[in-house]
């Protein structure tokens, strides 16, 4: 007598897995997300490096917005820092099963 909760579980659900399947029309694929998130985060960056040297050269007078521009930088990138780490932690847990 098998279990039923782990009815299912086995090669041909590897197999289905390991398939690559294009997403469907109008949607994007989890690359394609992620790809898009590193470039807002990258252009973030680029951001508060320009805001810091604009204030360095006098271009731009407030502290206050150069030091906002700056942390969302840092929370962007904290962010995405977050989310690599789950990713990283999903497969090494994966990588543990055994089948």
């Amino acid at each position: 007598m098998s279990d039923p909760r782990i009815e299912g579980f086995g090669p041909n659900l590897l197999q289905s897995l390991s398939r690559k399947t294009e997403p469907e029309e109008g949607q994007k694929s989890f690359l394609a997300h992620m790809k898009e998130s590193v470039e807002r985060v990258e252009n973030e960056q680029l951001k508060a490096d320009q805001a810091v040297q604009d204030l360095a050269t006098g271009k731009r007078k407030t502290l206050h917005e150069t030091m906002i521009q700056v942390e969302k930088a840092g929370i962007s990138f904290q962010l995405l820092m977050a989310v690599r780490g789950k990713i990283v932690n999903a497969y090494q847990e994966i990588m543990r099963m055994h089948f």
